[in-house]
Order: C-alpha cells, then structure tokens, then sequence
C-alpha cells in the first residue's frame, strides 16, 4: 500500500537516476559521436511515436470517475502526435544514412518501454499519467542542459537537435501540471502503490533505451 508522498519520491528518484546511462556519460566524458546521436534517435524514435497513441488508449479505458484525467490524456496525445517528425527531421539534418525509422522494428528496449505504457493504458490508465510525470521530469530537469552540451559537443545547430531542445523547452512546468490532473483523481492505497510502481519502472526502462543506443 503507498500514497502520494510515496509516488512522488519514486518520481523523483527516476528523474534523479536519469544521467547514470550509458548515453549520458559518454557525454558527461566528452567521447559521444555522431554515430552515437544517431543510433539514439533511431532508439527514441519508436517510443516517440507510439505514445501517443498510449495516451489516448489510457484515456479510452478511463471511467467517469477519473474525468480530468481523461481530459487530459486526450489533450496530451494531440499535443504530441507529431513530435516524431522532430527525430526524422533530426537525422536527416545531420546527414544519416540510414534507412528511415518509419520501416524499421523498435529494438528489444524501446518495444518494452512501450508494451509497458499499452499494459498501464488498459490495466489502470491512471499509470500512463505516472509514467509521463517521469518523462515531463526528466525533459524539464535534464532537457536543456544535455541539449545544449549534445549540441556544444557534436557542433550541432538548433535545427539538427530539435527533438532534444524543443522538449528540454515544452516539458519545464508540464511536471506540475501532470501532478494536479492526478490529484484530480480519487485513487486509494492500492491505486497509489501502483502509481509509484509505474514511475519507478518507467525511469529503468527508460534509462535503458539510452543504454542501448550506446552499446
């Protein structure tokens, strides 16, 4: 059994957690290349794409009891449908060779995280809510500054690191904002437990889509 409190702190410490990957200290250490940034959109550009799709999954199995956070699911899967185009846009303004990510497979990390955020959205879509505290977190603490050290390090314009700098932008605040919507809800002992589950799993298995576009 856990409450508020509890789901906070487990929000924080995924959020605290974030720059022990692999990909953050090979920045942190100054020996990232181009091949590493681009191996990380190829790694996030899956998981950018289907979330939003999750979000709006979460709020289709949303009861009226939790009408704000349908609300609001809805409203952040619109806001964010198109964010993906940012990772194309990014490989293809750093000269990538690659095949487009739009014909390839999410890797083994990348198809967790998302079967993770499809299970919250059908077994208790209040969790999708939970898992986006920790990624609105960790855009809004770590965005800008890995950003721009991305860009200092690789020589990056702002047109070739739009994913990056444009959610170390949006997500500052949206943390807050995701917090009140839960707030909203009447959730008991059980229903927080789960909620720090989600957000303590979230921040591993979002640490290791950047472990492995570092391998």
């Amino acid at each position: 059994m856990s409450d508020r409190r509890a789901f906070h702190q487990a929000v924080a410490e995924a959020v605290a957690s974030f720059p022990q990957n692999a990909m953050c200290r090979r920045l942190d250490e100054g020996v990232i290349e181009m091949a590493d940034y681009h191996r990380l959109l190829r790694t996030l550009f899956h998981q950018t794409f289907e979330g939003p799709g999750t979000f709006a999954l979460a709020a289709a199995h949303c009861d009226l009891r939790h009408e704000v956070a349908r609300a609001y699911l809805m409203k952040h899967a619109d806001e964010e449908k198109d964010h993906y185009k940012w990772v194309i846009a990014d490989l293809r303004n750093t000269g990538d060779h690659g095949p487009d990510p739009r014909t390839t497979f999410p890797g083994p990390s990348t198809q967790a995280y998302v079967a993770f955020n499809v299970y919250c959205a059908m077994r208790q879509p209040i969790a999708r809510l939970a898992i986006a505290a920790v990624l609105e977190g960790i855009g809004g603490t770590h965005g800008t500054t890995y950003g721009r050290r991305l860009c200092q390090a690789l020589q990056l314009t702002p047109k070739q690191a739009t994913f990056f700098l444009s959610h170390g932008e949006l997500d500052v605040g949206h943390v807050e904002e995701v917090f009140e919507v839960i707030d909203g809800c009447d959730l008991g002992p059980r229903a927080w437990a789960f909620m720090a589950h989600a957000a303590r799993t979230a921040g591993v298995l979002y640490n290791r889509l950047y472990d492995e576009a570092a391998s």
